[in-house]
């Protein structure tokens, strides 16, 4: 019981700490916040400029009074830094209180919505559509801008708070807190204006979306009210633009003709320069806008057509559309070129100090200008028409779909998409990548000498083979000469399709002492090692002292076949059918021994021994035996197999089995002495012939043991 009233009591305590607390909160919400103290400056002091509109009025004029009078107390020294700051605080209050005035942004309406759309409605919404979408990126640009403002108030804003917390009391106090104060309303300026242009980018965006909406809208009920005197009229319209364009065209030969002659010796002969050069550019821009209108019209016209049912040519239709897909790629690469040119056009004429010109050359200077700014606003008009013709042809290629079917439809365009990808592809074909001296290099250059490299390895791959059959049936010194003749022949083939590639794409080989010391320069800075190999290669091939077949021995002890005679190495096929690769430059400047270089066959010598009191003549006959056993043996005439008695060994008779061997053992020189080896001891087993083992006579001297 005790326990339970305690626990009782204690809740009791509680509930009347809440209700105090909750209280004391009501009454600090309603109280009207304390007027900020220069030198004491509470955590809180900002919120008494918060709250409704005439209330901070009010309490501004009050704070901005009581300030005064404390800044016209300072001392002398500072009373003229307190009122500067002074009055930078009030403009900043003026500012603060302006920002406040303003009203948020409202939402901007969009057009009612109708039940059909003609093609220049549907244009009309899309400009509308581009120019908020325009608008909204520009506002996100400003409130970015405004947001990395309000970041660098509020670190300023914290400066002003640290250094206000050092000062000492005193004069460095009031002006610390004055500073504070106007680093914290310089903070509230930003806040108000990121808050007011966040509003403005929200509504644009919205407005800019709706819009977009609309124009699909208006693109799904797009109606024609275009009757025949209506499509004769768009077949004037093509016939009108199809005039312009052939007079762009001549107006941009003439500003190109006229750009080629032009005297550079004087500072007013290059501003001329510089003048038609932008004209030239204009010129270009001039010719965009007209093949845009030109098409632009002709969507139009078959547009009509295929609205109204008169069976347009779909092959010409097709063939247009691609016409108005590449137009639109062209002059969409070249709009950025063209405004970035005219740009810097219109910085170097706002550049030049017109003061020491004469009147000449300033009526030069505004003629470039004027130029330059015509030209900037034609590229906004392509931009504009550019957009224009890419709603149009969708328009088109959405009747196309609605006009001959959903199947033919894709056909059209699968086959429209083929098309302009190869023309995307030839146009970057025609693209510089590089330049070798004044000789530019692009893609179909590129092409052109893969494809005569390939041609030529072909052509060398088929002659080899043919020479290749052709040696299988031959000797085998024919057969290393016709390799020799298909190695050169390739190398022949291979450096005049080099010659042919290059001279292709437009390099001169006229001037061979340049050629030269382009391959002295490269021979000495790293191509030492393959040249070196590749005339060594060329020894070899030329002086037969090795050829494929061979069998040879390096001087490292490698032995093996020839293989391969290449432009770099050589490949060799050792006993144990392993493929090593040694640089030519080893068989030119080492010894080697090539034990098949005359002849295919050799004489093998096998040293033997036998016990002392063997019978020499059966010795013979076992060892003529075992020879004539093993497969290796060549035993034509002058070629017979002999054993000779070469020494008297400590332990035994030595003989020496000397046979002459096939083409087969000399090129496995190990296993012919091992399968001799084998058969021999076979015969001297059967005859009886006793091998020795070493042996040591031992002779006692006299008087040993020794006496004791």
């Amino acid at each position: 019981m005790e326990k339970l009233r305690k626990i009782r009591l204690l809740s009791l305590l509680l509930c009347a700490m809440a209700a105090v607390s909750s209280h004391a909160q009501e009454a600090d919400e309603s109280a009207t916040p304390a007027t900020p103290e220069l030198i004491q400056l509470e955590a809180s002091w900002w919120s008494y400029f918060e709250g409704p509109r005439d209330e901070v009025e009010s309490r501004i004029d009050g704070f901005l009074g009581d300030i005064s009078a404390q800044v016209g107390g300072l001392q002398t020294a500072n009373e003229a830094d307190g009122q500067s700051i002074l009055d930078a605080v009030r403009e900043n209050f003026n500012a603060y209180q302006a920002l406040l005035d303003e009203d948020e942004p409202e939402l901007l309406e969009l057009p009612p919505e109708d039940i059909s759309y003609s093609v220049d409605d549907l244009l009309s919404l899309a400009a509308l559509s581009r120019n908020a979408l325009d608008e909204a990126t520009q506002e996100q640009l400003e409130v970015e801008r405004e947001r990395r403002i309000l970041d660098g108030a509020s670190r300023r804003r914290d400066l002003a708070f640290k250094s206000y917390v050092d000062a000492e009391i005193g004069d460095e106090r009031l002006l610390t807190a004055l500073r504070l104060i106007q680093a914290r309303l310089a903070q509230a300026i930003a806040e108000r204006r990121l808050q007011l242009l966040t509003q403005r980018q929200v509504r644009t965006t919205a407005y800019a979306e709706g819009l977009a909406a609309r124009v699909v809208l208006a693109s799904d009920r797009l109606a024609t009210t275009i009757d025949e005197a209506g499509l004769d009229k768009l077949i004037e319209r093509v016939a009108e633009t199809e005039a312009l364009v052939t007079e762009a065209q001549e107006n941009l030969r003439s500003a190109e003709l006229a750009a080629i002659g032009l005297d550079l010796d004087t500072p007013q002969g290059r501003s001329q320069q510089r003048l038609q050069q932008q004209q030239y550019l204009d010129a270009e821009v001039g010719l965009a806008l007209a093949e845009v209108a030109l098409a632009d019209a002709q969507a139009r016209h078959s547009w009509a057509e295929l609205k109204l049912g008169t069976a347009p040519d779909a092959q010409a239709l097709q063939e247009r559309a691609l016409t108005w897909s590449e137009l639109l790629r062209r002059v969409e690469s070249s709009a950025t070129d063209w405004q970035r040119e005219t740009q810097d056009e219109l910085l170097a004429v706002q550049s030049v100090d017109r003061d020491g010109l004469d009147r000449a050359s300033r009526r030069l200077l505004d003629q470039r200008l004027g130029t330059a700014q015509g030209a900037l606003t034609r590229t906004g008009e392509l931009g504009t028409a550019v957009a224009d013709l890419e709603i149009l042809a969708a328009a088109v290629d959405d009747a196309v779909a609605e006009y001959s079917g959903a199947f033919r439809s894709w056909l059209s365009s699968a086959s429209r998409l083929v098309k302009t990808g190869y023309l995307r592809v030839i146009g970057l074909a025609d693209v510089t990548l590089f330049s070798v001296g004044e000789t530019p290099v692009t893609g179909r250059d590129i092409l052109r000498v893969l494809i005569i490299l390939i041609v030529a390895y072909l052509l060398s791959r088929g002659i080899r083979h043919a020479i290749r059959r052709f040696s299988d049936s031959e000797s085998a010194g024919t057969q290393a000469s016709l390799y020799t003749v298909g190695r050169l022949t390739h190398y022949t083939i291979f450096v005049i399709a080099v010659f042919i590639a290059l001279s292709s794409i437009g390099l001169n080989f006229g001037n061979l002492a340049l050629v030269a010391g382009a391959l002295s320069v490269g021979i000495g800075f790293g191509l030492q090692s393959i040249v070196n190999n590749f005339v060594s290669g060329l020894i070899i091939l030329f002086e037969h002292t090795l050829r494929v077949g061979d069998y040879v021995e390096l001087d490292t002890g490698l032995t093996g076949t020839v293989k391969a005679i290449n432009v770099r190495s050589t490949l060799i096929n050792t006993n144990d059918n392993i493929d090593i690769v040694v640089p030519n430059s080893e068989f030119v400047t080492t010894r080697l021994t090539n034990w098949t270089l005359g002849e295919r066959v050799l004489r093998v010598r096998i040293p033997f021994g036998v016990a002392y009191g063997s019978d020499k003549e059966l010795v013979r006959k076992a060892a003529l035996e075992a020879v004539a056993e093993v497969p290796f043996t060549l035993s034509r005439k002058g070629r017979e197999p002999d054993v000779w008695l070469v020494d008297f060994g400590e332990s035994s008779l030595d003989f020496l089995l000397l046979v002459w061997v096939n083409r087969q053992g000399a090129r496995r020189p190990t296993r012919t002495r091992a399968t001799y080896l084998w058969a021999l001891e076979t015969k001297l087993a059967e005859h009886g012939i006793e091998i020795p083992f070493p042996q040591r006579d031992m002779h006692l001297r006299s008087g040993w043991p020794p006496k004791k």
